[in-house]
């Protein structure tokens, strides 16, 4: 199917205004656990959503990967920000966690614009990074990652006695090595970028 019309009206633009919208309204109402867990949930499915859209439409741009990568950093800053106010003892790893996502990311980006490649998810030579990026690999981390953070985030408002306490709690010990291995994946991201950075003289092609 062929483009049409403004791009700031594509399906899977709209789609991430959506996320957007929900993300506001999740996160203004942090305090009921259901409320926010339902629509911050929501929100990460219709992630999915968007980039199935953009492939099956025909829709892909640059304004709609800026709009899915933005959206995505600040939805995962955002409830890192909660955790980090809701654990004070660890806040200082939440925070930190922040810091290296966004980071990594525009420094890829960046990277990849030196290289001339048309994706940053493309622009590493880095082994490690392209079966980081393979679909079904990225898929499954980023949604373990995100689960992760939004389990810890549901335990904290749970009582031990909770029917959903012990399931919840299992989860986020199974989850926690992937979201760990993210971490270390997105650290390896910024010594890959820097490394490619230096290779191409820092400028772009």
């Amino acid at each position: 199917m062929a483009r049409r019309g403004s791009v700031y009206l594509y399906v899977p633009n709209i789609i991430g205004y959506v996320r957007i919208a929900l993300a506001v309204v999740a996160f203004a109402n942090y305090w009921n656990y259901v409320r926010f867990t339902s629509l911050y949930l929501a929100g990460f499915l219709l992630d999915a959503a968007d980039g199935y859209a953009a492939r099956l439409l025909n829709q892909q741009s640059e304004f709609g990967a800026a709009l899915d990568m933005l959206t995505d950093r600040l939805c995962t800053g955002a409830l890192l920000t909660l955790l980090s106010h809701l654990y004070p003892s660890i806040a200082a790893v939440f925070l930190g966690l922040i810091v290296l996502d966004g980071y990594s990311h525009w420094l890829q980006m960046a990277a990849s614009l030196c290289a001339g490649a048309s994706s940053h998810k493309t622009s590493s030579p880095s082994r490690i990074l392209a079966f980081y990026y393979w679909r079904p690999v990225l898929t499954v981390v980023c949604l373990l990652n995100e689960l992760f953070f939004l389990t810890l985030y549901l335990l904290r408002f749970l009582s031990p006695t909770h029917p959903v306490h012990a399931p919840a709690v299992a989860f986020a010990a199974a989850s926690a090595p992937v979201a760990v291995a993210k971490q270390v994946v997105s650290a390896w991201q910024v010594v890959a970028a820097h490394r490619l950075i230096g290779v191409t003289g820092g400028r772009s092609n």
